[in-house]
């Protein structure tokens, strides 16, 4: 033939290219287990997984938990507010219904801090900013009786302040 070392295409065997492919799966495939049979790559594995995700994950429940506080302050407000406008409803008689009212929404929510719920009373048109209307005439059956309520609401994570809200609630009753 051609000498020592020297050959040319024709003379190599053929191999099909679905064989080059297993040929180096299969390399890839030994390599892997030599790798994993030494066990050296994986030791400590567990406890970096773990201490890259667990800060994490305990931001992210501190956070729905913040927010769950938030959400369960804006129903115990509602279902304040909403009983509070019930009882003013039917409170004709008194001479200040808005006082007792406020006491009303005060003792239904008592997980509230009192002082910072800002109540305001609308009754037939006529608006009371402070939670007494004492000598009002404005309790006409048929009328409406309107009550708003505000408070304060704010979102912390590990003592970082993430923002803070203000939850509303308001409730229209016919006046009995």
């Amino acid at each position: 033939m051609y000498g020592f070392g020297e050959t040319t295409t024709q003379d190599l065997p053929r191999i099909p290219k679905q064989t080059l492919w297993s040929i180096w799966v299969a390399n890839a495939l030994k390599l892997t287990r030599q790798i994993s049979d030494r066990g050296a790559c994986d030791e400590g594995a567990a406890i970096v997984e773990i201490a890259l995700s667990l800060p994490i994950t305990l931001i992210v429940l501190t956070g729905i938990f913040s927010f769950s506080i938030a959400l369960n302050q804006k129903l115990v407000l509602s279902e304040a507010v909403a009983t509070g406008g019930r009882y003013l409803a039917v409170d004709r008689g008194d001479t200040d219904p808005c006082a007792t009212t406020a006491s009303k929404i005060y003792a239904a929510a008592p997980t509230l801090t009192q002082s910072k719920v800002s109540l305001t009373f609308n009754l037939n048109g006529t608006a009371y900013s402070s939670p007494s209307c004492s000598g009002t005439t404005s309790m006409v059956s048929g009328g409406t009786a309107q009550v708003s309520a505000t408070y304060p609401c704010s979102f912390a994570v590990y003592g970082l302040s993430l923002g803070t809200c203000s939850l509303k609630a308001s409730v229209t009753e016919v006046v009995q």
